[in-house]
């Protein structure tokens, strides 16, 4: 198993996007297990990763992961089958002040309902554009992120020595950058 760091992580995963777009999930649980740090999973038709991230709450957090040697088929699926695959999309302003226009429109039946149907319309509108590989010079829409209170790690000794090991790094990190920290 190797454990990669921020940029090179981003850097391979990146180049597996590119080969393929198409559905592509990032999911990341808001409950983590025993160790303070956010879980995280990105799954491909042909992959799945495990990452560690220290914070959601700041603008570059510290991440570390693993590519996973398991098929990304077999991971506990724990989004809706409705919902937009994650990846790039072009930004069409036309298209994007449409959709703002509507859903500001029907605020007021926004507010007397929840915001499904927000999420409905975005799902939608996301879902009618296809994934692509970015280019310099153009403006890209770049998610949907799916953040969930589950945790999507399964619990069996597999991941959790990935998870320990994860999170064994990331501290290392974590002291590395901010010594006087811990």
């Amino acid at each position: 198993m190797e454990i990669l760091d921020d940029k090179i992580l981003a850097k391979n995963i990146f180049q597996k996007y590119t080969v393929n777009p198409k559905n592509w999930n990032f999911i990341i649980s808001t409950t983590s297990i025993q160790d303070g740090f956010f879980d995280a999973t990105i799954t491909s038709p042909d992959e799945a990763w495990q990452l560690k991230i220290d914070s959601l709450y700041k603008p570059l957090p510290i991440i570390t992961g693993t590519k996973l040697d398991i098929e990304s088929s077999k991971m506990k699926k724990m989004f809706n089958k409705d919902m937009a695959p994650f990846g790039y999309r072009k930004i069409d302003p036309p298209m994007i002040m449409n959709l703002f226009k509507k859903i500001s429109q029907e605020q007021e039946t926004i507010a007397r309902k929840d915001m499904d149907y927000v999420n409905n319309e975005l799902n939608s509108f996301l879902g009618s554009l296809e994934p692509t590989v970015p280019e310099k010079g153009i403006d890209y829409l770049y998610g949907p992120f799916l953040f969930t209170n589950k945790n999507i790690i399964e619990n069996n000794p597999y991941h959790k020595n990935i998870s320990e090991k994860l999170a064994t790094n990331l501290k290392k990190k974590i002291k590395d950058r901010y010594p006087s920290y811990g």
